[in-house]
């Protein structure tokens, strides 16, 4: 965790600003609440114990002290929830398809995606096309093997391929427009996010600062807050 991060006055920095925002339009106190609870040292335990991993440290302390979702760039962080007696991701408050973290193996970044995508293909006796192979189009997308999985995989194809693409990483928060950002989980990239557009198969691209220095979730996170509060002043 980033001593210099002291996330309970985030918390307030950000109701604060929740505050301003809705007085400056006229409104009163929001109804519903700004930030989810936050989790317990036992709950927090629990998620690791069913995930079989440590949470990145400042995630991990922004959940103990700020809150299990909330406000976050750009629109909301997705929360973590029980459903059930298991804990999953949820985004836009959809119970019925949180998003659970597979830590069986390491995120696969952009550029070993494709070979990723072949070894499971023929893992499955599935000899892919050359599909796969070309150069990315004009709409960003990377190379992907989508219709070889659904002959592969039938029915459960699409959605093999989308949990495969995103194991070892949590989608953690909703962009707009479709795009989204992710924390690695598990690899040699652990606590560092990836932006990703809204194309079919977009890359995972770093989440990087002015200066191009690549964000943790704390400076990723204060970074918004910083600019939320000076286009507020």
């Amino acid at each position: 965790m980033n001593p210099q991060i002291d996330w309970s006055a985030v918390r307030e920095r950000v109701l604060a600003l929740d505050e301003a925002e809705r007085r400056a339009v006229g409104l009163g106190p929001s109804a519903y609440p700004v930030f989810e609870p936050v989790l317990t040292p036992d709950e927090i335990t629990e998620v690791e114990a069913q995930y079989g991993v440590g949470l990145p440290d400042e995630y991990r302390a922004f959940l103990a002290e700020v809150g299990a979702g909330g406000p976050g760039p750009e629109l909301r962080l997705t929360s973590l929830r029980r459903i059930g007696g298991s804990w999953g991701w949820v985004r836009d408050g959809d119970e019925a398809h949180p998003w659970l973290l597979d830590p069986g193996v390491p995120f696969v970044e952009t550029e070993g995606w494709a070979a990723q995508q072949v070894a499971t293909l023929r893992a499955a006796g599935h000899e892919p096309t050359d599909r796969g192979q070309h150069e990315p189009t004009d709409r960003g997308e990377e190379d992907h093997h989508l219709d070889d999985y659904r002959e592969a995989f039938g029915d459960a194809g699409d959605e093999l391929w989308h949990l495969e693409r995103g194991r070892g990483a949590i989608h953690i928060s909703d962009d707009g427009c479709g795009m989204t950002t992710w924390l690695v989980m598990v690899g040699a990239h652990r606590g560092a996010l990836r932006h990703r557009d809204c194309a079919l198969d977009p890359p995972f691209e770093p989440s990087v600062d002015a200066r191009g220095n690549r964000h943790s979730f704390g400076t990723w996170y204060l970074e918004w807050l910083e600019r939320r509060e000076r286009a507020t002043r």
